[in-house]
């Protein structure tokens, strides 16, 4: 997301908010139609974030080897 910065300090609280719900990773802060500073969220390091698709993965189990034998093709790489 990009805004100018009236934008910005018009809407900071939102512009937060979006930033700690997720919805946005990076907000760019222009003045004069340049990029002056970006807002990104800081990484908690009690972060549960690395099991944050452990439900979705529930099921899905192959090991390191027969991953490593898929043909990077088979990525869409």
């Amino acid at each position: 997301m990009e805004l100018n910065l009236y934008e910005a300090k018009t809407n900071f609280s939102k512009i937060i908010q979006l930033i700690i719900d997720g919805k946005e990773d990076v907000v760019t802060v222009k003045k004069n139609g340049k990029p002056v500073a970006k807002l990104t969220p800081i990484l908690d390091k009690n972060s549960k974030r690395i099991g944050a698709a452990k439900k979705e993965m529930e099921g899905f189990d192959i090991s390191m080897e027969e991953f490593d034998a898929i043909p990077i093709g088979d990525f869409g790489i």
